[in-house]
């Protein structure tokens, strides 16, 4: 509810008598709580609850004396406090609990118990939905965004008798909000949920406005105008991670969905770290392809297939993860070695990352000298995937240099960006690698069929060095591929303004005139046959 002595007044004091995690809430104005106390005075026991059950209220609404609001909106769920009190906070409430006090004017002393908090939230602000979290669960846990897929136990019950009337344990529910996920309320659901950890479990408390109206649902068995409760517990967070994206690739070619998530942030990356893998399973449709079995590899250097480089690059210490491959030339060359057709649809792994060594930081070596290094070795590792056909890990060891070698980088403690490499030697190395790795990435991207990402690496180079001929020559490919002829023909003018002789070039404009004529053709017979068609 807030710091202590903003909820406290001076004259109250306060001592704790058993500690709880600072990490756990404590009850704000409105929940439900629920205490044991006993009270005394110059040391006699006046009176006490232990001899029954917790008392319970909401705190704030002036249901018990000023002192308990006060008090109780200080502690922690488990927490147990003393508490001194003057007479005038002991005020208010039902007489039961004031009349054994002195009214001479004598501090009393509360010992309390925070047994029970129950929060409770007007979800819309309108009344119409109550949510009752009845326990928070763990106390370091991450709570479901949006986007998330969850494991939750679900209960819809009439609110005014109790009859239950759908229940589901470990059902699937998925964090978008224009899904329904085959329950009521799957909005207020889903609204509810951020606020859950694992293991949280809640009630809410819909009314009939929110439910099902004035017409009810006969399939559900929900009369007319009725409120229902649906009680909900979360068991468990699929995380997905789009893997391929973090390998420099275009989006969704390798999703990951953590079906046993890991709450650490190290993965073994691509920089060559030894990890040791289990390959569970790996379905296409409800084929089974494969028998489990382990591997150990070194992430990065192509013993594994694109697929499972770009996954267990991805993976944490423990994690249990399906892998959901939508491309059918990541699965080889490369362990497993799965033959897939090319229209066979997608391959789902289901892997488990039992082990992996120290990974290398992800700005890599803090001495310039030694991240220059690295970063040549890095880019060598590129050209050797290269050669051999992966054009996909290749792409990933060039951006790799790139990320490691920015102009620019926060030092640690500092609020503002510093030149990274400042002696002249450094600073061309790191520039020379930079170029070269762009230059590479383009390469990649024309051998992979990413024409207009090829002509923007092309893009970058030519700012530094505007005649770059080698530059030049892959953005005109890129401008063909991506039927931009205009540009395409410009740039390969420009090459032979500055070498004459070029071959390469003068070959490339007769290509680009050629299939700029072939497009427009194309564009003709189907300009044609859609007027006959509207003409028909």
């Amino acid at each position: 509810m807030g710091k202590d002595e903003e909820v406290l007044p001076a004259d109250i004091k306060k001592e704790e008598v058993k500690k709880v995690n600072f990490i756990r809430r404590q009850p704000k104005k409105g929940d439900e709580v629920e205490i044991h106390y006993h009270v005394s005075a110059s040391g006699v026991l006046l009176d006490t609850s232990l001899n029954g059950d917790p008392i319970r209220f909401n705190l704030g609404t002036g249901m018990v004396m000023e002192a308990w609001d006060r008090v109780v909106a200080t502690m922690r769920k488990g927490e147990i406090s003393k508490f001194t009190v003057p007479e005038m906070y002991r005020t208010g409430g039902p007489q039961q609990f004031l009349a054994k006090l002195p009214d001479d004017g004598e501090e009393v002393v509360y010992e309390i118990e925070l047994v029970q908090v129950v929060g409770i939230v007007d979800l819309f602000g309108d009344g119409n939905v109550i949510e009752r979290i009845h326990d928070d669960g763990e106390e370091y846990g991450f709570s479901p965004k949006d986007g998330d897929e969850l494991l939750i136990d679900y209960e819809l019950s009439l609110k005014s008798s109790g009859q239950v009337l759908d229940k589901r344990e470990g059902m699937d529910f998925r964090m978008l909000k224009h899904l329904d996920n085959g329950v009521l309320c799957s909005k207020a659901i889903q609204k509810s949920l951020v606020n859950y950890k694992l293991n949280s479990c809640g009630t809410l408390v819909v009314r009939a406005d929110y439910a099902c109206g004035d017409a009810g649902d006969e399939k559900l068995g929900i009369p007319p105008k009725a409120d229902v409760a649906i009680k909900l517990k979360l068991l468990q967070i699929y995380e997905f991670e789009d893997a391929g994206k973090k390998a420099f690739w275009e989006p969704d070619l390798v999703q990951k969905k953590a079906i046993k998530p890991e709450r650490c942030r190290l993965c073994p990356g691509f920089d060559g770290t030894w990890c040791k893998v289990k390959i569970l399973g790996a379905k296409l449709g409800e084929e089974e392809l494969l028998e489990e079995q382990i591997i150990e590899t070194t992430v990065g250097q192509g013993e594994l297939c694109d697929a499972l480089e770009a996954a267990c690059a991805a993976m944490r210490k423990g994690e249990i993860s399906l892998v959901t491959v939508k491309d059918p030339t990541l699965h080889a060359p490369g362990k497993p070695n799965l033959q897939v057709p090319p229209d066979a649809g997608h391959v789902v792994y289901k892997l488990e990352m039992l082990d992996f060594g120290s990974p290398q930081p992800e700005e890599g070596p803090s001495e310039n000298l030694l991240l220059l290094n690295f970063a040549k070795k890095v880019k060598e590792k590129g050209s050797e995937h290269f050669k051999n056909g992966r054009y996909r890990l290749a792409h990933e060891r060039y951006s790799r240099v790139i990320q490691l070698l920015p102009v620019y980088r926060k030092p640690p403690g500092s609020t503002s960006n510093q030149e990274v490499f400042t002696e002249w030697v450094e600073k061309k190395t790191a520039e020379e690698l930079r170029r070269s790795s762009r230059l590479n990435l383009a390469a990649c991207a024309l051998k992979l069929g990413l024409h207009y990402a090829a002509a923007r690496y092309c893009d970058e180079v030519l700012k530094e060095e505007p005649k770059n001929i080698k530059a030049l020559y892959r953005r005109a490919q890129g401008h063909m591929g991506s039927y931009d002829f205009q540009d395409a023909a410009k740039d390969c003018k420009k090459i032979m303004e500055l070498e004459p002789e070029n071959k390469d070039a003068r070959l490339l404009l007769v290509k680009v005139k050629q299939a700029e004529k072939e497009a427009a053709k194309m564009q003709r017979e189907e300009f044609g046959a859609s007027l006959l068609r509207k003409l028909a």
